[in-house]
Order: structure tokens, then C-alpha cells, then sequence
């Protein structure tokens, strides 16, 4: 990897927007955005892996660091506003880094509330449909994502754990049959992706998950 840098992205409220990018050589013009959770950081093992396959596939990588959790301004607001926020994101970051420089967006990356991003992108951005996505811990039981995944996801790998809150096997079954969608359930993992009280077990899921994702970049 060549750099980390930041770059100058103003996000809601015209607020700067934490983020890095990820630059793996001058020469590579693929990049993935990649949205986090709400409090599940680029720093932590799931997307920090993710983040480290997707560089070794020759894809630079902008992830956002926008840090909701930790956000008092954030927190303090309606669900209806929080989305707002969330969207107004989004979209300075995808237009931003659709006229940054060469870089083609190859790949849209979301875990649990950035699986929101991905649905908001592909509803409203017609020339997002066939780009690869990865939804990890995706909240499915969002009837308004649930309608964008299934009109909207093409060439799509979907990873969630039996001990999410958010599983539900008649949606994965829906997402399967309905969708050109690989949807890898993980018995055992929680909305992290680990598996609760075994280190073991957890470091398998993480490098069952890293294959997944290396393959479907290949």
C-alpha cells in the first residue's frame, strides 16, 4: 500500500467528514467505498480485514469514519433525522469520490447502518446497479432496505450470523431466490460476526469472511 490519506469531504450541515482513503499504488484507478456501523469502526477486525482484501485485489479504498456513536450532536436527534444525516453523508462522500481524480467506484461496502448507504445509492444512482456490493450484517428487517435490496441488488454477497437480531431465514430465502445475491449465513454470529465467548471460533468466521470477500473481488 502506497498511503493513507484524508481527504476534504464536507458531509452534513457542510460538517467535515472523517474518512480515509486508502491509495494502494498511483496506478490503480478501482476504488470501494466503504460505510461502517454506527459503532463498529474501520479499525475494528471485520472491516479492517475487509478493508486489507480489498487492497490486495488492486482496489484503493475510501472508508468513512463517521463515528455516529460517539457524535453527541448525532445521538441527539429524531430516527428521521439521524437517516437525513446518514443520507447527507453518503452523498458527499459517492460524489466526491466520483470526481476524484481517475478512480472508477468498482465496489460499495456497508456494515449493519452502512448496509443503509448501499440501498439509498443503488435506489437513487442508476449507474451504482451493476457495481459489486457486500453487505455485511445488513438490517434486512428494514421493510424500506428489505424493497431496495430486492429490486435493486445484482452482483451482491450478503454475510450475516444466526445470533444477529436481525436474521430472519424467510428474508435470506427471499434475498436467494430473488436476487443474484450470495447470502452467506453463519451459524453461531452475532451482529459483530463473532462468535460470543470463543476467540477460536470468532478468528475462523473472520477468515471464512475474508475468503468470501477475496473471491467475489477476483
Amino acid at each position: 500500500m502506497k498511503s493513507i490519506e484524508q481527504l476534504d469531504i464536507h458531509g452534513h450541515a457542510n460538517r467535515p467528514l472523517k474518512n480515509r482513503f486508502f491509495r494502494q499504488s498511483d496506478h490503480a484507478q478501482d476504488v470501494a467505498i466503504l460505510f461502517p456501523g454506527l459503532a463498529y469502526n474501520s479499525d475494528m477486525p471485520l472491516l479492517y480485514y475487509s478493508i486489507k482484501t480489498m487492497i490486495a485485489s488492486g482496489i484503493n479504498v475510501l472508508s468513512l469514519d463517521y463515528d455516529y456513536s460517539n457524535n453527541s450532536d448525532y445521538m441527539a436527534q429524531s430516527m428521521r433525522e439521524r437517516s437525513e444525516w446518514l443520507i447527507n453523508d453518503v452523498e458527499a462522500a459517492f460524489k466526491f469520490m466520483s470526481e476524484y481524480e481517475n478512480q472508477k467506484i468498482v465496489c460499495l461496502t456497508g456494515k449493519s447502518i452502512g448496509t443503509l448507504a448501499l440501498g439509498h445509492l443503488l435506489e437513487t444512482h442508476e449507474e451504482l446497479r451493476d457495481t459489486k456490493t457486500i453487505w455485511l450484517t445488513p438490517l434486512i428487517r428494514n421493510p424500506e432496505l428489505l424493497e431496495q435490496m430486492l429490486t435493486y441488488m445484482k452482483d451482491a454477497v450478503l454475510v450475516i450470523g444466526t445470533k444477529d437480531q436481525q436474521y430472519d431465514r424467510d428474508i435470506i430465502d427471499r434475498l436467494n431466490a430473488s436476487t443474484q445475491t450470495s447470502g452467506i449465513v453463519i451459524d453461531g454470529a452475532s451482529h459483530s460476526l463473532e462468535i460470543e465467548g470463543n476467540v477460536t471460533d470468532s478468528l475462523r468466521v473472520l477468515t471464512q469472511i475474508v475468503a468470501i470477500i477475496r473471491q467475489f473481488l477476483s
